[in-house]
């Protein structure tokens, strides 16, 4: 468990993760996107963990079964 995933009475809600290097690849060039912020997060209820991305155009969440930081199984 890292301090991005961290775990609390049921629930994930890490620390943000706010510094990135992105990188050049098909279809997608760092300077057309402003990232702001990364959450790990999963409910008590929550059947899946999610990635939630913010962006200046606002956020996207996609459900993950590892951390992308430690690698540490989410979903049980």
């Amino acid at each position: 468990m890292c301090e991005y995933c961290r775990e609390k009475e049921g629930h994930i809600s890490g620390k943000a993760v706010n510094t990135f290097e992105w990188r050049e690849t098909a279809g997608y060039k760092p300077q057309s996107c402003t990232y702001l912020e990364m959450f790990i997060l999963k409910g008590k209820t929550d059947r899946k963990a999610g990635l939630m991305i913010n962006n200046g155009d606002g956020a996207r969440y996609i459900d993950i079964n590892y951390c992308p930081i430690c690698g540490r199984k989410l979903n049980k």
